[in-house]
């Protein structure tokens, strides 16, 4: 079993990092279903998430296992790191779509079926608007995200694992 010390603070800072992000976006109004956009986003979002939990793996290995972390130890912190600021985004997402401006996701939505109006089929459009209507219920989102974000964090940080140097005791000795 892991410490799970850096694995909770590299959690809360990540956490921390995206919905700082997340409101940098709704204070400037962008687009977020814009295609470019939407790409740029969860390139970004997802490149912060990676580096803070290999960050938080590694120092969990420096700091807390003596330079040596197994595979399932590298394991348990990265999905420590991704559940718990999956779940503060989770809440985030829900308290400023329930609470502070119900009408954020629909405005975005809305936009977004104006600008795709006459560029693609109706049937397509049509499809497209009810899907996104299921997603529109904020507390909807946020059960279907208290059971999405451990799947998500679990195959994540198997992945990020693969590739943490398990071993920097060996290093020291040359």
């Amino acid at each position: 079993m892991a410490p799970f010390n850096q694995a909770l603070k590299f959690g809360l800072i990540t956490g921390l990092i995206l919905i700082a992000y997340n409101v940098v976006l709704y204070a400037f109004d962008v687009s977020i279903f814009s295609p470019v956009f939407s790409i740029l986003n969860g390139l970004i979002s997802f490149g912060l998430m990676i580096a803070l939990t290999v960050i938080a793996i590694n120092k969990t290995r420096d700091l807390d296992l003596s330079g040596r972390i197994s595979y399932l130890q590298a394991l348990q912190v990265g999905f420590v790191v991704l559940l718990v600021s999956g779940y503060l985004g989770n809440l985030f997402s829900f308290v400023l779509n329930e609470y502070v401006d119900p009408e954020y996701m629909r405005r975005h939505v809305d936009n977004l079926i104006y600008s795709l109006e006459g560029k693609v089929p109706e049937e397509t459009l049509d499809t497209m608007i009810e899907k996104f209507e299921e997603n529109l219920v904020p507390l909807k989102t946020l059960i279907k995200g208290f059971w999405l974000t451990p799947l998500i964090g679990l195959v994540l940080s198997a992945i990020i694992s693969i590739f943490i140097k398990k071993d920097k005791t060996n290093l020291e000795l040359h």
